[in-house]
Order: structure tokens, then sequence, then C-alpha cells
């Protein structure tokens, strides 16, 4: 009996120790689908999140989840929200505002436009049509804004990139920072195939999975990492879309013409 008992106080112990140990605070609904960018972000007042609903309203709270702004994203005509890639009071001026990045995409083309708001819904910049968009980090605590988008020169495809310099600091949560693996797909737009950066370690399996605007998963591959190694993706068969592929918990998108 003694031993029944030592083995059920026992397994209580490692109960508790292994369950229990978050808490939870507060929860949010949010019907924004197509986000980079988790919905907590930091700055110099501490936590701050935010939900967007219906098309384009989005509601920021503080950390005691109190709603401290309401506002609605700017679309152009034809446009819908597509995503928001950065957060921060710090980086993108040196005010206490809150700026986002914000990408809208128009629903006839599929090209793909990038604003950068802040938290009343002022449009503060905007850089026009552009497919991607990150924020990397210099060796210096400075930071620059990398904007992509497609040209036709003679006849053929390429992508030019637009490099800016951010005046701040951040102290948010910016998406997507790619100063370690880039996990990107080019040509982007694309009409047959493809080619996308295989992040996973030499030798490991996974899958890359693509899904379509409504969140339908539309292809998938079992692949295997390489170095240096590249995944050639057959997207002939694809309606003219947006699509989003994700692999090894990384995520992108790719627009299908």
């Amino acid at each position: 009996m003694r031993k029944i008992i030592l083995g059920l106080i026992a397994t209580v112990s490692i109960s508790n120790l292994s369950f229990g140990q978050a808490t939870l605070e507060h929860s949010y609904t949010s019907n924004y689908k197509f986000k980079d960018l988790p919905n907590a972000f930091k700055t110099e007042t501490g936590l701050n999140y935010y939900t967007v609903e219906g098309t384009n309203i989005m509601k920021i709270y503080n950390s005691s989840h109190n709603l401290t702004n309401t506002l609605s994203i700017p679309l152009d005509n034809n446009y819908r929200l597509h995503g928001i890639i950065g957060a921060s009071d710090k980086l993108f001026n040196t005010n206490s505002t809150i700026e986002f990045l914000v990408f809208t995409y128009n629903t006839i083309d599929y090209d793909y436009k990038l604003v950068l708001i802040d938290q009343n819904g002022v449009v503060l910049q905007n850089f026009g049509e552009c497919y991607d968009a990150y924020i990397i980090k210099g060796l210096s605590d400075d930071f620059k804004l990398v904007t992509t988008n497609r040209i036709n020169t003679n006849g053929g495809d390429n992508s030019i990139y637009k490099i800016y310099s951010l005046p701040g600091t951040t102290l948010g949560t910016v998406s997507v920072n790619r100063e370690s693996n880039l996990f990107i797909g080019y040509p982007n737009p694309t009409e047959n195939n493809i080619t996308i950066t295989n992040n996973l370690e030499n030798g490991k399996n996974g899958t890359l999975e693509v899904f379509d605007i409504n969140g339908k998963k539309v292809l998938n591959k079992n692949v295997i990492g390489e170095e240096n190694g590249e995944i050639n993706l057959n997207v002939t068969e694809l309606s003219n879309g947006i699509y989003t592929y994700k692999l090894n918990g990384q995520t992108n998108r790719f627009i299908k013409k």
C-alpha cells in the first residue's frame, strides 16, 4: 500500500510540474487571416496587442488589455488587406506614435501595395507596388527596409530592390527580419514554376505546403534538406491568385498569374 501511495504522490508531483505553468490572462478574437506579425508587439510603454475586424478595422490594446485606438486601415478601390509586417513606436520615427507596415493587394490583377500608417490610420508613406518587403538590422544598430518589385525589361522579368534607411531603433516585434535564413521563392509573380529556398537542415525530411487565399491546402511536396538546396515547384495547374507556402515553421507567399 505504501508503494502505491508513493506512486500516486510521484504522479501528482510530475503532473504539477508538467502542467499549469501558463495562466490565461486575456483572449482576443480576430478574423484577420493573412497576418505575418504576431498580434502582440512591444513598445516603450510595454506590450501591446491588436486585432483586425471585418475587412480593415484595427483595434489596439495596451498591456492592461484596455482599448487605446480604433482605426480604419486605408484601402484603395479593389484592394484588400493582406498582411502587416511591422509594428513599432521607435523604428519608423523617434516619437511615441505606433506605426505599421501594411500590405494590400488588388483583387483584379493581384498586385501588392505597401504603405506605412500610424496608429490613427494616417498614411505616412506609400512605397507603391511591391510584392515583398523585409527589415534587416545593420552592424551599428541601424535598420534598413528592403522592398522588392518586379519589372519587365527587354522582354524578361527582373526584380528591383529598393533600400530605405530607417530613422529609429526598434523596440517592437518586426517581421520579416531576414538576418538569418532567407525563405523566398522566385520568380514572383510566376506563371508555371517557382523555385523556393530549402530551409531544412541537411538530411532532414519535411513537407512544403501551399495554401490558397482562403486557407485551403492546394499543393504539398515532400522535400529533403540539402546544403544550399532549392525546391522546384510546378504551379501551372493553380488558378491565378495569391498563395501562401510553408516549410519548417517559415511562411512566405507568391502570386500565380
